[in-house]
């Protein structure tokens, strides 16, 4: 089945599309803000909740949407949109029936995906242009590492009952990095050839789309290596 696009639906498809769109649109402005200004003020956490609401509800609607297209990669990410800004924001805000038996669902879930993704991703580098599915081998292996490093993650903070701290604060901002990641990447570059042609430059918008991940490094190199939380203000757990 071809990709759906709102111009080509119509009923429950359009509005879910629709829907789908402006959250993602939602979150996209939300999380550069909660990225942009001080950590732990109040700017950062409505921003950051409005982020997690509207991301969360991007990756819900994805799921239904990717599923009716056939197409699975789309029903796991989504899945994963839904799993990282919901892991970001348990660690530094406990929700209602976040821990136990939730946590290691997660946790397997997670693990599940990374190994599903290393086994594709060496599919796809075994096959001609080394991609599968239109999807590079480097982006299944890269997205395997990094649910792996999350799943490991859980089980850490499983066993030690939380996390508190400069590990507590990494944990969060690294996941809602990705996150945001993943909205970023999904717009600036999974959308480029939707951007008109007049702005279309293909290394801003890459730069824009990759742009998360570079501050993901920075706060885990002050945070989690240099324990530098200068400026920062920590919650208690």
């Amino acid at each position: 089945m071809e990709k759906v696009t709102i111009a080509a639906s119509s009923g429950f498809l359009w509005l879910g599309l629709v829907s789908h769109f402006g959250s993602a649109l939602i979150a996209l402005v939300a999380g550069t803000i909660a990225l942009l200004v001080a950590k732990g003020g109040k700017l950062h956490k409505k921003s950051g909740m409005v982020f997690t609401i509207a991301m969360g509800a991007a990756g819900a609607l994805a799921v239904p949407i990717a599923a009716y297209e056939g197409n699975i990669n789309g029903v796991v990410a989504g899945i994963l949109v839904i799993y990282f800004v919901y892991t970001a924001m348990t660690a530094v805000k406990p929700m209602p029936g976040s821990g136990g038996i939730v946590d290691v669902a997660l946790m397997t879930f997670a693990f599940a995906i990374a190994a599903i993704s290393y086994w594709y991703g060496l599919v796809a580098w075994s096959r001609p242009g080394h991609a599968l599915n239109g999807v590079p081998a480097a982006m299944r292996l890269f997205l395997a590492t990094i649910c792996l490093l999350a799943a490991i993650g859980d089980l850490r903070t499983i066993r030690e009952g939380g996390l508190h701290g400069p590990r507590r604060l990494a944990r969060h901002l690294w996941r809602m990095c990705f996150a945001l990641f993943i909205a970023t990447g999904s717009f600036f570059i999974g959308q480029m050839k939707v951007i008109p042609a007049p702005i279309r430059i293909i290394p801003l918008l890459i730069v824009l789309g990759v742009a998360p991940l570079f501050f993901l490094l920075y706060w885990m190199w002050r945070v989690r290596l240099r324990r530098r939380l200068t400026g920062l203000i920590i919650a208690a757990p």
